[in-house]
């Protein structure tokens, strides 16, 4: 008979009335107990039956919660064996050098990115958003939120926000590839000439938990950036949540 390992379960952990689905407050659990190290690299999880006790939940719940794990490769499950914890996934780069998107900085460093969007539309923009972008209390913006999964778990949920008038239809246009940038190279013909990012530490909000996949409250570094172009024309106002192992590189130089 094999051994269970010691796992640290609060039964009062698991709200119902959340937003957050009951199979999502579990794998949220177990992933940061996996990425704290209280669950070692190696080591089997108990079984379903035992970890739905441990949670008051059903076991098609856990079995749901371990199926998000084993997608973020987080655990390997083994017929016969058990669900195995597996290593953390190595962190990803992100060059704030380069103007290219996140999708494409990931799939370069051989990732499989998946890019979904979760709003696009036009809209009047509050005053942060117009300031940001320079334009006055009359001008819309086209508002694009796109969730970004790495190897199956999502990464960074980048939300988009760029002046109407400089890009009629934006809200009906399909991303190329899920890429932004990309899209408005070949539709508008549009430049970058530089960035100006701020990376600060937040914490992520339920609906922010939700998409990412993570719990409510949890650590998450925010990109903030506006992009510029030609004759110093704001194009682009946006925010990054990145969750996960992320490096973020810098390149600075002296005249």
């Amino acid at each position: 008979m094999r051994s269970e390992p010691i796992i640290q379960v609060d039964r009062d952990l698991i709200d119902h009335a959340s937003p957050v689905p009951v199979f999502m407050q579990v794998e949220q659990d177990l992933r940061r107990q996996i990425l704290n190290g209280a669950l070692k690299s190696g080591g089997r999880l108990p079984r379903e039956t035992e970890l739905a006790k441990l949670y008051g939940i059903s076991r098609m719940t856990v079995r749901r919660a371990l199926e998000g794990l084993a997608d973020a490769r987080l655990v390997r499950r083994a017929h016969g064996v058990g669900t195995i914890v597996t290593p953390p996934p190595l962190p990803v780069t992100c060059d704030l050098g380069l103007m290219i998107s996140f999708a494409e900085q990931l799939r370069r460093q051989g990732h499989e990115a998946a890019t979904t969007v979760d709003m696009q539309a036009r809209v009047v923009p509050p005053a942060q958003i117009r300031q940001a972008l320079a334009i006055d209390d009359t001008e819309q913006t086209v508002v694009i939120r796109r969730v970004i999964a790495i190897d199956h778990r999502p990464i960074v949920m980048n939300t988009s926000w760029l002046p109407a008038a400089l890009f009629p239809g934006l809200d009906r246009e399909e991303l190329s590839g899920g890429s932004l940038w990309s899209t408005l190279l070949a539709r508008y013909d549009v430049r970058t000439v530089r960035a100006d990012n701020m990376v600060e530490l937040v914490n992520a909000s339920a609906d922010e938990a939700r998409l990412l996949h993570v719990e409510e409250d949890a650590p998450l570094l925010r990109l903030t950036g506006t992009v510029f172009g030609e004759n110093d024309r704001r194009l682009e106002y946006s925010t990054a949540l990145w969750a996960g192992n992320v490096r973020f590189h810098f390149l600075s130089q002296t005249s």
